[in-house]
Formats: C-alpha cells, structure tokens, sequence
C-alpha cells in the first residue's frame, strides 16, 4: 500500500514517515516546501497547499492510504475539509487521522472541537478510517520547551495537575500498526497515553535523574498568555494552547490508557527513557 502524509515535514508527520519506511511501506510526503528537506526513505516528496484542494489531490494521487496530520493554525478545520475533498477524489482507501485527546465535534473546549470537527469529516467521508486522539507530546521538551528547561526551569500553566505524556513515535508506531491490521482497527477511535500519569513536579524529578536539574513552577495563565504572546506566538494558536491548559488544570488529561500496547503489542516508551535519550538537548 501507498501511504500519502500530511504534515510530513512537523513533528508527528516525520515520526510517521520514519515508522512507515521501516514496515516496508511506500510513503508520498506531502510538504509545504520541497526544499525542507525530509527523513530519507520516502518514496516521493511532493509540495502541496491546504488551502488548495487540487494541489492536494495531485499530491496524493496515485495513494491508497493517508495519513492526516494538520497544523495548528486558524483554518485547521478548513484544510481538514479540503484534504478530505481531495482523498475521495483520489480513491484513497483508509484514513488514520492523528487528533488530540478529548476531541469531539461538541467538546465543551477550543481546541478539542477544532480536532473533533475535522475528526467528524473523517468517520462521515464514506472511507475506511482509524482515528488515534494522543495526549500532550514528550516533543514539547525538547521543542518549545527546551530552552528554559536548558536554564534549569519547567514552566507549564498546568497548576499540580497531571498528564499521561506520549511519545510521538508511539503515536507513529499506532499510525503503522493501524494499516498493518486495517481490518481490526477500521472504523475504530483510540485514546493514546503514555505509560503514567504525571504532574509537572514528576517531570522535573525525572528529567534532574537523566542529569538535567530542573525546577518545576506552575505559570498562572496571564503569566503563560503574556509570555507566548512576546514570544510571536498568533492569538488564536494561544487560545487553542489556553484551552488546553484549562482543561489540563481540571484533571481531564491524566488518565492512562492501554490503546498504545493494544494496537501496537508493547508498551509505550516512558518520560524517563525519553529523557535519557534527550538528554543532550538540554545541556
């Protein structure tokens, strides 16, 4: 089967794209901007624009499976519309749409019904489908997070709250597993966690024993909101990212589910083996 990408070139989509390639599967990345560069092994790297669901098509074509992975970024739900347009003119057979956890089209916060309305257009597309909702990605730390995790300071606007934290390549392994057993896991929705639940506290011990001495603070959110808005960050990504945290904040994001050893035979990799791994990011 021939695997079209979306979001080839981020964090989850070049996890994906790194995973399929080692199970033998033909991979078409679909990029923004051919000239990023991608993980070696995909068989095609093919621009394409959101917005546009022609260029969509084109990229795909010739695809039987896709998986559906898009930015953060206002008119998420729009491009979600437009690559599904052009996955059923495309024949494409199966979709695993990587969403976020707590998504539903009524979801009583932000972010989660920007997910849930994309992951709407999915199981209504008439195609075969697998939707995989992951909890915060370990990744933050060593992307957004990583320079004052550097400095010796962990801030999060989650209070003492929670969070069974997954490894993007977890999410991946799923995405592969998802197409390997198609008939097991279609028309099905998982929630993927990590192995265990986590307040900011927790993160902080774990990262000081892989060697990296960290302090965890608890933000209060205009602390969070004024910091993100100094650092560029657009107003509406902050409010999917506020939403998030509230809900974080309410004790919704820190139960611990078995879908990753389910889907994939094994258990999910830990904080503390990520953080082993990472180390040297922080240093």
């Amino acid at each position: 089967m021939r695997i079209f990408v979306t979001g080839a070139a981020g964090t989850v989509g070049s996890a994906v794209v790194r995973e399929l390639v080692a199970r033998g599967f033909s991979v078409v990345a679909g990029v923004r901007d051919e000239s990023r560069g991608l993980n070696p092994g995909a068989e095609a790297v093919r621009a394409m624009d959101l917005a546009d669901p022609e260029s969509v098509y084109h990229a795909m074509e010739g695809c039987q499976g896709m998986v559906l992975v898009l930015p953060l970024v206002e008119r998420m739900r729009k491009y979600g519309h437009n690559v599904m347009l052009a996955a059923k003119e495309a024949g494409i057979e199966h979709v695993v749409r990587s969403s976020g956890m707590g998504a539903s089209f009524d979801a009583h916060w932000r972010l989660g019904r920007e997910h849930g309305g994309v992951d709407l257009l999915v199981e209504e597309s008439g195609m075969g489908f697998t939707i995989l909702r992951p909890n915060v990605f370990m990744q933050n730390f060593t992307t957004v997070l990583a320079r004052t995790i550097g400095r010796g300071e962990l801030f999060l606007p989650y209070g003492q709250s929670r969070v069974s934290y997954i490894d993007v390549r977890d999410v991946a392994a799923c995405v592969a597993a998802a197409f390997e057993n198609r008939e097991e896991h279609d028309g099905k929705t998982y929630a993927l966690t990590g192995p265990e639940s986590l307040s900011g506290a927790d993160v902080a011990s774990i990262f000081s024993g892989a060697g990296v001495s960290v302090e965890y603070t608890a933000q209060e959110e205009p602390e969070y909101k004024e910091a993100m808005l100094d650092a560029g960050m657009p107003q509406w990504n902050l409010d999917m990212l506020v939403s998030l945290a509230r809900i974080i904040r309410r004790d919704m994001a820190w139960n611990v589910t078995g879908a990753v050893e389910h889907i994939t035979g094994r258990e999910p990799r830990s904080l503390a083996s990520f953080a082993a791994g990472h180390a040297a990011v922080w240093a």
